[in-house]
Parts: C-alpha cells; structure tokens; sequence
C-alpha cells in the first residue's frame, strides 16, 4: 500500500476520533486526550530515536569488526607470502591477492590504502557485508591452499637436506648429536597451514645454523691446537670461508674436510692425552673397590675417554680432565669420611687410633692445577690416604670378628695341634692368627701356620 494513502488514512481516522470524543464529552476532555497523546508521541519519539541509534551503532560496529577481519587475513596472508618468496615463486599468488584486495576496494568496503572505508559501508546491509566477507574468505582459503602446496613440499625437500647434513656433521665426529636429534624433531612436527610451515621452517633453519656454529666452534679449538705441530692458516683461511656461508648444505662437506686434515695432523696429541687420562684413571680406580658409587664414575669416564677413536676428539678429553679432577676429589672425600668412621668405631671398641691427619690431605689436591702435576699429587694423596682407610679397616674388622674366630682357632688346634691361615678361610687369617698368638702364649706362629708349643 501506498506511503502516502496510509498516512491520509491515519489522518481521517484521528481526526474522526477526535470528533466523535468531542461530541460525545465535550471540548474540555478533547483538549486533555490531545495533550495526553502529544506528549505520548513525543516520548515514544525519543525512546525510538535513542533505540534506532543505539542499534545502527551496534550494526556499525558488526559491519567493521567482520571487515577487520578480512583485512587482517589478507595482511598476515601477503607477509606469509613474502616470506615463502626466499624459497619458492609466489609471485602468481601476490597477484592473485591483489586482485582480491582490489575488488574489495572497488567495491567500497576499503579505500586504495586498504582502510576500513566507514563513510560507504553505512549504506551497505550487515548481511550484506557477511556475504561478501564469506565469499572473500572461501577465496583467501583457496588461495593458500594452492601456496600450502608447493611451499610445503619445498620445506620438506629443505628439511631433509638440513637433517642429512646434520646426521653427517654427527658422524663426522663433531659433537651435535643433540642438535641432530632436535632437527629431526622438528621435521616431524605436523603443519598444514601456510603460518605453521613458515614457522616450522624458521625453526629448522635456526636450529641448522646453530649446529653449524657449534661445529665451527670445535674446528678452530682443533685448529688451533694443532698451530703447534703444523702450520694450518689456510685451513683457518677456509674455516673463515665456511663461516660466511654456513646457512648452505654445501659448507658442510668443506667442514668436514677441514676437520678431516686437522685431525691427522693431531694424532700424536690426541694418543698422548688418551693415554694419559686412561692410564690415571686405571691408577685411581685401583683404591676403589671398597666405594662402589665412585668406583662406578670412575668407569664410565675410563669407557668415555677410552672410547675415543678419532683425533678430532681431543676437544673431549679437556672436559674429561676436568670430571677426573672432580671423581678424584670425590672419592678423597669418601675416604676421609671412612677413615673418620672407622677411627670413631675403635674408640668404641676400646682402642685408641693413632691420629692420621686425613682430612688436611684433601686440601693438597688443588684443581686449578694442570692435569699432569694434578694427577702427580693426587695419585700420593690417594695412595696414602687409601692406606690410612686399610689398615682402620682391618684393624676394624679383626677388633669386631675375633672373639668368633679365636674360638675357631682354639677348637682346630684342640683336634690338630696345628692351624694355616690358609685352613682359617677368613679374611685377615694372618692378622687373626697373630693376635692370638699375643693373647695366647701357648702359642707360636711360624710360616704362616699357628702351633702349640711342645
């Protein structure tokens, strides 16, 4: 119907209302109907002006959240393609996103700086906008679907060149093996979208780069320490050269020579070390076997130490002079305290222990020292302290077991006349038969063998 026939229809039909109100109450009650409905219509006005407002700022605020965004993914989707571009061709992709932004644009929804054209889009439906923004979003989708596709299958072909370089580095006798093993993880991190292989990618490349620095890092320790054997500039020459260009897969082959040359020029330094560390190790872990925890220590690191086979390990063997530093001063520690033990059980027990001094003999190991004179002093220390621990120990031992073992002396030389220390069977059957002999004047020991006296 007709605007304008409605709004006469609402005229007549007011105007009969007020005429039949006038007629049937008079003029008085008429005028107060009409100021009633007056101020009724004002306040009905202003409420529906105040809800009107409040909903087209709501329907406002609708509209440029859902074009925010658009314009955030389309954004975050040209810096993800910039960023593939150091790897793949995505200059068809940038194309076809400009495209979709000048289409937005042409269509009033962002002005040619892609802002937010608010000015245009108030004259634009909210359903309106919700179309198109589905329409754009199945597009940008699409879009990176098609860029998912051939950047992945780039960053996987990449990735398997960073990890078989990196497992190469590892058993070329560098020590990344750690570094290795993070590579491979990351290369099977699940990523489907372009964001996540962007970062996957990342990730790899940083961790590549590490490794590589670390290697870097051990070929001019071996370097360096081969200066003095032989003249090597143009291998610290080449380091330099590899350095610059240690993002590439191809540096890791020259790495490898480079380690390979240095390392046949440090046989000779790295047998002497080995030999050195080895044989201290096997002299420590004679006074062991009484302390199982660092007799244990002592083991692995002979093992590790033991276990190096190329040259271009003898970067290894300053962090194991350093943990034989450490084991010596453990097990130093571990004899002083049984030391004091033993000499506490003997007061006990009724003796008197001569002082020995154990304790002070800890403070001539000093690790700041070089390893030789180290090994040199602690070696004596060791030695002496381990003969202090024997001689409480046995004392210990026959103080606490000789009752039960005089009994059994007495009873053999009842039946025989005669006892060995070998016949004994205990530990100490010397010592043992000793003590009995001083106790026991009826008694006399001769090679090894306890008899009585005619």
């Amino acid at each position: 119907m007709n605007e304008y026939v409605v709004t006469a229809l609402v005229v007549l039909g007011t105007l009969a209302a007020g005429l039949v109100l006038l007629l049937s109450f008079g003029i008085t009650f008429v005028s107060y109907v009409a100021v009633g409905l007056i101020v009724s219509v004002l306040l009905l006005s202003l409420v529906y002006t105040w809800w009107k407002s409040k909903t087209d700022r709501t329907v406002t605020l609708l509209k440029v959240e859902i074009l925010n965004r658009i314009k955030s993914t389309v954004e975050s989707l040209e810096e993800n393609l910039r960023t593939a571009s150091t790897t793949v061709d995505v200059e068809p992709f940038l194309k076809e996103l400009a495209r979709i932004k000048r289409g937005l644009i042409s269509r009033g929804l962002f002005s040619r700086d892609f802002e937010i054209n608010e000015g245009k889009i108030d004259r634009m439906t909210l359903t309106a906008i919700e179309v198109e923004s589905r329409k754009v979003e199945q597009q940008l989708r699409s879009l990176e679907s098609l860029v998912v596709a051939g950047y992945g299958e780039a960053v996987a072909r990449r990735l398997r060149e960073l990890v078989s370089a990196a497992q190469m580095l590892a058993e070329g006798g560098f020590s990344v093996m750690q570094e290795y093993e993070e590579l491979r993880r990351i290369g099977s991190m699940p990523a489907t979208s372009l964001s996540e292989l962007i970062e996957k990618h990342r990730r790899a490349e940083e961790e590549f780069l590490r490794l590589m620095d670390r290697c870097l890092r051990e070929a001019e320790f071996l370097i360096s320490t081969a200066e003095g054997v032989k003249e090597v500039s143009h291998l610290r020459e080449e380091l330099e050269r590899i350095r610059k260009e240690r993002d590439r897969v191809e540096a890791v082959y020259r790495l490898l020579r480079v380690r390979s040359e240095v390392s046949g020029y440090l046989r000779e330094p790295f047998l002497r070390a080995r030999e050195e560390v080895v044989d201290y190790l096997d002299r420590l872990l004679g006074f062991c076997r009484e302390f199982d925890r660092e007799q244990q220590a002592l083991k692995r690191l002979r093992q590790r130490a033991a276990g190096y086979a190329d040259p271009g390990y003898l970067a290894e063997f300053s962090d194991i002079r350093e943990e034989a530093k450490r084991l010596t001063l453990e097990l130093a520690r571990a004899l002083v305290r049984e030391i004091t033990a033993l000499e506490e059980e003997l007061r006990e027990l009724g003796r008197s222990p001569e002082s020995t001094g154990a304790g002070g003999r800890i403070s001539e190991l000093d690790p700041r020292q070089e390893f030789r004179e180290f090994a040199k002093n602690a070696l004596e220390v060791i030695e002496t302290l381990h003969s202090h621990f024997d001689r409480r120990y046995r004392t210990v031992k026959i103080a606490r077991s000789y009752a039960a073992v005089e009994r059994i002396i007495s009873r053999k030389l009842a039946e025989k006349g005669e006892v060995s220390a070998e016949e004994l069977g205990v530990r100490y059957a010397e010592e043992f038969l000793k003590q009995y002999t001083r106790e026991h004047p009826e008694a006399v020991l001769e090679d090894n063998v306890l008899r009585l006296r005619d």
